[in-house]
């Protein structure tokens, strides 16, 4: 987590101009093209032949700022030729060595660093599909371990990369990692324990995730060289390494391969563990828990109609929720105000969103969802208003746009963490890692180009940077209202087979009385979490 967010610290230059004085420019990473011919030229002024130098040989543009891609040749006139230069002095006050610094990553080569965000989602995609499948096949505690491994070796080898190239495939492999692990943990977590501790279990995971994203920002302050950072950022997961003996194999996952003597141990441990009592040994796994489920093809959702139809409705929740969250943190640079700060504070909101989670067994998954897209959609439709209407050079205008710009955010990292829950709980057991990484696959991609959208749509020249907003408000709104068809699943059993995941949500009457299928039947292992 950590490690996939140190990227919000490299300074973006895109389609920015160089500030005149270096107050201007404390907040963000500044340079100038060096003086052709002058020995130990520095961006910090040396003295008033130096300052003279500067405005002979350095551009303004329209806004009287200096240009930070070109110089100008030629005499003292100032009547040279313009060109593009190759070689720059930077600030260093703020951030010593950075990313695009290092590999000169400005003017015409300032999209790469966009196109390190866009290969590192692209990993998460494919990650988030092949986990899912391999977490299905081989078993959860093995995909999972095995990707936090990779994880570590990617992030030492972007640490030490010797080139661009190279530190981009090896944040692609981390990205990859990082996909495995979103759907294969959270899968194991919630087939470990009962319905009544499954919301505790998966709200403990989203806690560490927006645990790891504010001490993000005390790291980043305090170690200013991006190399050392990612360093930092990429042992971790080494330490994980040693709860190999402490976390054991999904209990389900092993039922559904006939591996009775090996889920059995894991019940008696949970079962000592809790000070829970349990039948003899022979009547330990009732009928329906010992009987082996097959592995199921991707395919046989096609013979599921209702099934099929929430896997299209939550895959369009998950192109929502992916693309306005990774959009909008990304972009968070762009906000006014300190960048540490401004990190630091949205993501406390986001803990407060991902503890908001606790209220879902009050109100339920569907209505927590939707309301949470609703409140998304509503507070970042309200920019265009205060636009158009609000004063743009006043004070409490910019308060304003970052307040509903926070709130939007809010529900969204809400409602991101929900549907890693939701999203497993209504497929059945042999789908149920393939059913999460698909929604996640789908939501990854669509966090691919979310950098490009925010890029590319974030200064139109009437609606400015409300654009995006507009965009994911409009998901949101859609979002919220088709979230009414997926089923409640709060306080239910999770579905073995395929026809449970069919008939999952649906209300049977059996001599007339209302029946959900055996939603309400507990396994074993679920009696002693």
């Amino acid at each position: 987590m950590v490690s996939s967010l140190s990227g919000l610290y490299l300074p973006e230059t895109a389609h920015k101009h160089l500030p005149e004085t270096l107050e201007n420019a404390e907040n963000f990473g500044v340079k100038r093209c060096t003086i052709p011919d002058l020995a130990n030229d520095t961006f910090e002024i040396q003295g008033t032949w130096h300052q003279y130098l500067i405005n002979q040989t350095i551009p303004v543009d329209e806004n009287g700022e200096y240009e930070g891609c070109l110089w100008r040749s030629g005499n003292d006139s100032g009547n040279g030729s313009v060109l593009p230069c190759k070689v720059w002095v930077y600030d260093t006050s703020v951030f010593p060595r950075t990313f695009p610094t290092e590999f000169g990553l400005f003017c015409d080569s300032s999209l790469l660093i966009n196109m390190v965000n866009v290969v590192y989602l692209a990993g998460v995609a494919l990650g988030a599909t092949v986990g899912g499948l391999a977490a299905d096949y081989i078993g959860r505690k093995w995909v999972s371990f095995i990707a936090c491994l990779i994880h570590g070796v990617g992030g030492l080898g972007a640490a030490f990369s010797p080139n661009y190239g190279t530190y981009v495939a090896f944040r692609f492999v981390v990205g990859s990692c990082q996909g495995i692990l979103n759907s294969s943990v959270v899968v194991l977590i919630m087939e470990f324990v009962s319905p009544r501790r499954r919301l505790v279990s998966v709200c403990t995971l989203a806690m560490s995730w927006g645990i790891g994203m504010v001490l993000t920002t005390p790291v980043a302050y305090l170690i200013r060289d991006w190399r050392y950072l990612q360093l930092a950022v990429a042992l971790p997961p080494f330490l994980y390494l040693g709860f190999w003996r402490v976390i054991p194999e999904s209990p389900r996952w092993l039922l559904s391969r006939g591996r009775y003597a090996e889920a059995e141990d894991i019940v008696k441990w949970a079962a000592r563990v809790n000070k829970k009592a349990i039948p003899e040994v022979d009547q330990l796994f009732n009928e329906h828990s010992l009987q082996i489920i097959p592995s199921l093809s991707p395919l046989k959702i096609f013979h599921a109609p209702r099934l099929m139809a929430r896997t299209a409705v939550i895959i369009c929740c998950w192109i929502t929720v992916a693309i306005s969250w990774y959009g909008l943190t990304l972009n968070q640079g762009s906000l006014d105000g300190d960048i540490f700060i401004n990190a630091f504070v949205l993501s406390v909101i986001d803990i407060i969103a991902k503890a908001s989670m606790f209220i879902i067994n009050i109100f339920g998954r569907r209505k927590t969802f939707c309301a949470g897209m609703m409140i998304s959609a509503l507070s970042m439709l309200t920019t265009i208003p205060v636009h158009f209407f609000a004063d743009r050079e006043s004070p409490s205008t910019s308060t304003t746009f970052t307040a509903l710009y926070t709130i939007g955010k809010m529900g969204v990292s809400g409602n991101f963490n929900l549907l890693f829950m939701w999203n497993g709980e209504f497929y059945p057991t042999g789908l149920r890692s393939f059913g999460l990484g698909l929604g996640c696959t789908f939501g990854r991609v669509a966090a691919i180009v979310s950098p490009v959208v925010m890029d590319r749509l974030g200064d139109h020249p009437v609606l400015g940077n409300t654009v995006p907003l507009i965009l994911f408000g409009c998901m949101a709104l859609f979002c919220a209202l088709s979230g009414l068809y997926l089923p409640e699943t709060a306080h239910k059993h999770l579905p073995e087979t395929l026809e449970d995941a069919q008939n999952f949500g649906v209300k049977r009457r059996k001599n007339g009385i209302n029946q959900n299928s055996n939603e309400n039947t507990p396994s074993t292992f679920e009696m002693v979490s």
